[in-house]
């Protein structure tokens, strides 16, 4: 399972978009979390949703590919790629709700405010993901982490990966051009050993 994590965009939907694109269509996430909830958010569904039934939606692709022109095709296509962003799309519950994701045996947090988490969610924690970073931000405590794209006008998004190159799951950043800022490996909560008598 591959997770995005986009930090907020204030009203900036072009920016949402465009990390929208890379983590849904290029790096083919499974699910991409929005860790906010504000105007670039409404703007961005807004101009996905869909007005017709997905019936009406195949009818239209079947008849553009017979006889469409070149603005219809991309008015139909333009169209299915919003719903397939909205349809991948998550939002982080508002605070002092929390979501919870499993990444092979990885237990992820996910906030909007890290201030909502508290001393048994670490402890029950593999990744504690949040969205009121004022930056970039990874720090690691033992086998526990805590991660922040930041706000999006930084200019990253998080990617939560299993099916990594090197094994494992790894915690990625990466800039809106697609470039790995930085990636490391995520530890699993380990065999737990009781010896009878």
């Amino acid at each position: 399972m591959r997770l995005g994590f986009i930090g907020p965009a204030d009203t900036d939907a072009a920016a949402l978009e465009q990390a929208a694109k890379l983590l849904i269509c290029d790096l083919e996430v499974d699910a991409v979390i929005y860790l906010g909830e504000d105007d670039a958010l409404r703007d961005f569904v807004a101009a996905h949703e869909s007005k017709d039934s997905d019936h009406t939606i195949e009818q239209r692709v079947a008849d553009v590919a017979a006889t469409g022109s070149a603005d219809d095709i991309e008015d139909v296509l333009r169209e299915l790629r919003g719903a397939r962003y909205l349809g991948k799309l998550r939002v982080a519950p508002p605070a002092p709700r929390r979501a919870m994701e499993m990444l092979d045996d990885r237990i992820v947090l996910i906030v909007r405010n890290k201030s909502t988490v508290g001393e048994e969610d670490v402890i029950n924690s593999n990744v504690v993901v949040y969205g009121d970073a004022t930056e970039l931000m990874f720090k690691r405590f033992g086998p526990r982490c805590f991660f922040s794209p930041g706000p999006l006008d930084v200019g990253h998004v998080g990617l939560l990966d299993d099916r990594s190159e090197s094994g494992g799951v790894v915690l990625k950043a990466i800039n809106l051009s697609g470039e790995v800022a930085w990636s490391e490996p995520i530890q699993g909560r380990g065999a737990k050993m009781m010896v009878a008598p």
